[in-house]
């Protein structure tokens, strides 16, 4: 068996929805959010220069961190987030009309080669929500 841990993410970008309003619509809790033009600050509360150019939303979709490959597969974890949002289809293709970047995000981190594989069926759902799917690769755990 294939050995790696991950996480997963659901990141939105749009030109200036309320973030609370990415909440209710989908249902999910936001890990960090903030709202076009509002004051830029680290996750620390320290002030940083200018605004922010857009509204922004993350979420953990299941709030369960990372995941282990032993445990569960990232194509099953990432195909269950899908089966999440489907039913929010009309809602995540609205914000793509209205400039939004959805992006599934899956990141992983091994000192060992692996695998994971994408099947054209989960890839096509993706592609009919409005989701680009992320992979990102680290050669250690980021805490994200």
């Amino acid at each position: 068996m294939q050995s790696y841990s991950f996480s997963v993410a659901l990141r939105i970008w749009h030109p200036n929805i309320d973030p609370d309003v990415i909440s209710r619509n989908l249902g999910l809790k936001a890990k960090h959010a903030a709202m076009a033009g509002a004051e830029r600050i680290t996750p620390k509360g320290r002030k940083l220069s200018g605004v922010h150019a857009e509204s922004y939303w993350h979420s953990d979709p299941f709030e369960r961190g990372d995941y282990a490959s032993t445990d569960d597969l990232a194509e099953d974890v990432l195909a269950s987030v899908v089966e999440v949002l489907a039913p929010k289809k009309a809602f995540l293709l609205l914000l793509r009309e209205q400039g939004a970047r959805l992006h599934l995000q899956f990141a992983s981190f091994s000192h060992r080669n692996y695998a994971v594989e994408f099947s054209p069926d989960f890839l096509g759902i993706c592609g009919e929500l409005g989701l680009s799917v992320v992979h990102d690769v680290y050669p250690c755990a980021q805490g994200i």
